[in-house]
């Protein structure tokens, strides 16, 4: 699943190439979206919100979530003036938002400016609603690791108001802070030495684990490829199970963990309700560096 710096990225991209235009067509491809018609309005630009994408054109917001295998596209015009060929399969298309050249202030285009079209490919959720709602509808997330208005504080007492979770679930919780998934989980416990099973009130630094979790994210956010480590040997633990780890050489371990434990394991039998909270996400470590605090409950 994309993490915050590619999504990061992407409504950057997004914003780049369609604020101040107006949109020439647009059509949406899921049944709760598709009587939407954006046309002749003016486009105001897009941004990220942790793992959610918000194109906001006249006075509603597109909401995407790209989910497991969802991307945006932006597409010029070939050498020929034509629309540039979709990368991908148009059945596979969710959203699309064509606008016209760029207009200056009075109304006139700008010279050597040409029509864009941004498409929203195998989107895992597109909704739209007005840009006044925004708020209500996101507001329940935590605060975002990109966002301009990080709040380490409030990230700290979101993951303390369950001290007895594990850190590795606690973290992927977007109520608790936005834009980290299983990549950056990874790196920041390994790099803070900490096993992902250790509750959260047991960790001993834990807003320095917020704050490597911020560096890794502000670090990529510009960078097409990810990088915890070096450009040759990028991830430190991250899809390297088996593989010799690079501080002390132990095996990296790869398996699944949740709420209830790793593997098979559970917190007892009484606790295990199948929810979302629960379930399993792929996970690496390396069972020297990262130390177990605490007890598992």
């Amino acid at each position: 699943m994309p993490e915050g710096d590619t999504v990061w990225r992407q409504a950057r991209s997004l914003h780049k190439a369609l604020a101040g235009r107006i949109a020439h067509s647009t059509s949406f491809r899921y049944p709760n979206v598709a009587e939407y018609d954006f046309s002749g309005q003016r486009i105001h630009g897009a941004l990220a919100v942790g793992k959610h994408l918000l194109l906001r054109i006249g006075e509603h917001s597109v909401h995407s979530h790209l989910k497991m295998d969802g991307i945006w596209h932006v597409y010029g015009v070939d050498d020929n003036g034509n629309p540039a060929r979709w990368k991908r399969p148009a059945h596979l298309a969710r959203a699309v938002v064509n606008a016209n050249a760029r207009q200056d202030a009075s109304g006139q285009l700008v010279q050597g400016s040409t029509p864009v079209s941004a498409v929203g490919f195998t989107l895992g959720l597109l909704e739209i609603f007005p840009t006044t709602e925004e708020n209500d509808r996101l507001g329940y997330l935590g605060p975002d690791l990109l966002g301009a208005d990080w709040n380490p504080a409030l990230a700290l007492e979101n993951l303390l108001a369950q001290p007895e979770r594990p850190i590795g679930p606690a973290l992927l919780e977007q109520k608790n802070l936005q834009g980290i998934g299983t990549i950056f989980r990874a790196e920041t416990l390994f790099l803070a030495g900490v096993h992902p099973m250790s509750p959260v009130g047991s960790v001993p630094d834990l807003p320095r684990v917020i704050e490597i979790a911020h560096l890794l994210l502000v670090a990529n956010r510009m960078r097409p490829k990810r990088v915890t480590r070096t450009d040759r040997e990028p991830l430190w633990c991250y899809g390297r199970g088996g593989r010799a780890c690079y501080r002390c050489g132990r095996p990296i371990i790869r398996e699944e963990i949740s709420n209830l434990g790793t593997g098979a394991e559970r917190f007892g039998v009484d606790r295990y309700v199948q929810t979302e909270d629960t379930t399993s996400r792929i996970s690496y470590r390396c069972p020297q560096c990262q130390v177990m605090y605490g007890e598992q409950v």
